[in-house]
């Protein structure tokens, strides 16, 4: 699925807030009049876009497995679209069973458009030194405590492997490109949030690994804004 997350308060289902979950879960109760409970690969925070998002539920409808998109699509909001639908095995789960996801992260340089304030990161603050902020994305690759890189309790696991991080740039804008095993609760936009820094050449590389070795001791206080990331891809194979 793929959802523009401007109008609403995150993929989580809210008391009072609009939320992706719920507009999804009231399209299900009227195809099926069953209080269904979905399931995605991870929660998306306020603002924050899916291009490629995905989640399973569980229900006694005998409905064609192709035929569930074009039914969801029906009752949905225009800024959620279902792409494609499959039945699944009791085993599979919309989030244990993910080998890797894929964020990109967008941020323009560019003269400030408000046409585009809903869909990209307006950097307001000048140029940036792409070069070394590849070399800076470089200590962030492999497995390591990111624990002063997300928001964390004492119950969770902070240790990550970041498969592959690389950014490109194209007539001033730019693109952040994250694959990791997983990512905690605002992990992505706190390393984009770090590395700009380093772009604007107020903070140091060794400034992040200082963080980064830290494991939480030291934390990050530099946090992307939402408007800027998405979650492109969910793998459930080994490549």
């Amino acid at each position: 699925m793929a959802y523009d997350g401007t109008l609403f308060h995150g993929w989580q289902i809210q008391v009072k807030e609009r939320s992706v979950q719920e507009e999804i879960q009231k399209a299900l109760k009227k195809i099926t009049g069953e209080d269904i409970i979905i399931h995605s690969s991870g929660r998306t925070d306020a603002g924050v876009h899916a291009e490629n998002q995905v989640f399973h539920f569980d229900t006694d409808k005998n409905i064609n497995e192709k035929q569930w998109a074009r039914a969801l699509n029906h009752f949905l909001p225009d800024d959620i679209y279902i792409k494609d639908s499959e039945a699944v095995s009791d085993d599979f789960h919309s989030r244990y069973s993910v080998k890797k996801k894929e964020y990109h992260y967008r941020l323009s340089t560019n003269t400030y458009s408000p046409f585009d304030r809903h869909t990209i990161y307006q950097y307001p603050y000048g140029k940036l030194d792409l070069e070394i902020m590849r070399e800076a994305a470089k200590i962030f690759i492999g497995e390591h405590d990111f624990a002063s890189y997300c928001v964390y309790d004492e119950y969770g696991n902070t240790i990550r492997t970041l498969y592959d991080f690389t950014i490109e740039e194209k007539d001033g804008f730019f693109t952040f490109k994250l694959i990791g095993s997983g990512f905690r609760r605002y992990m992505v936009r706190h390393i984009v949030g770090g590395v700009i820094q380093v772009g604007a050449h107020r903070r140091s590389i060794a400034y992040l690994k200082e963080l980064l070795d830290s494991k939480g001791e030291k934390k990050c206080l530099f946090k992307a804004e939402p408007e800027g990331l998405y979650l492109m891809h969910v793998h459930y194979e080994e490549e």
